[in-house]
């Protein structure tokens, strides 16, 4: 196992309920919110529901994205989670989703998907964002990988950082 960067930090959590709806862009609603509450490292967790959603995978082989699955119809969050932290002195969301939806044309009558968000639609979402305050996490080009992973981890605590 290769592991880029690590870095412990021992502080109480702050954590942010955010009800989100109307059509707004999830991204976009949770950006925002990493903006003005000025955070640098969180999780997110989410339920509910979105009108249209993108996945997107990266071919590891390439490095390049494939083109993105769009899903226009009524779907249910059954999993949601998301990273915030920063990629070029800005708020960044990582965001994995699985959704279902009534599928008659299937045995059970649902459909499951899921993976990378490229971008959602929001019917009513309700997310929780952990944020851990002294902890700063900024995304790099990774070489080996093509994409931009953690790779400066710095806390306010103690000023211990670790990169590669």
């Amino acid at each position: 196992m290769s592991i880029v960067a690590k870095t412990e930090v021992h502080t109480p959590n702050r954590v942010i309920a955010a009800a989100l709806c109307d059509g707004v862009n999830l991204h976009t609603a949770l950006t925002e919110i990493a903006a003005s509450e000025q955070i640098t490292a969180a999780i997110v967790h989410m339920l509910g529901g979105l009108r249209e959603v993108a996945l997107v995978e990266t071919d590891f082989t390439t490095g390049h994205k494939k083109s993105p699955l769009v899903f226009r119809r009524p779907l249910e969050i059954i999993g949601g989670s998301g990273m915030i932290s920063r990629l070029n002195d800005a708020p960044h969301l990582h965001l994995h989703l699985t959704l279902s939806f009534q599928d008659t044309d299937q045995m059970h009558g649902v459909t499951v998907i899921g993976g990378h968000v490229a971008y959602a639609l929001v019917h009513a979402v309700e997310a929780l964002i952990i944020c851990y305050d002294g902890l700063r996490l900024e995304r790099h080009p990774d070489p080996a990988t093509g994409l931009a992973l953690w790779r400066r981890m710095t806390t306010t605590n103690d000023h211990r950082s670790t990169s590669s």
